[in-house]
């Protein structure tokens, strides 16, 4: 997925998170990784937070959070989740 298109992504929901694989691992980028962090706050480790060649933070996804969130989309490398307000 091109940068443009997770920026697009990221800003087009307030209830939604997008969760991108990369090499096996689940991240979520800026916007999404602090909507999950405040609908099911404990599942996002800010701690380890990296940069992409890009500048946008992303955040590995501990994917027991889909105990709490409903799966909206499910494609290759891409999972859309709608969480519940806590």
């Amino acid at each position: 997925m091109e940068p443009k298109d997770i920026l697009q992504l990221e800003s087009s929901d307030e209830r939604q998170a997008y969760l991108f694989e990369e090499n096996g691992r689940w991240y979520a980028y800026e916007h999404s990784a602090h909507r999950i962090n405040k609908f099911v706050e404990g599942f996002v480790d800010f701690k380890h937070k990296v940069q992409d060649v890009c500048g946008r933070i992303k955040v590995e996804i501990d994917l027991s959070v889909l105990e709490k969130c409903s799966i909206t989309l499910c494609e290759d490398s891409l999972l859309v989740l709608d969480c519940p307000a806590a």
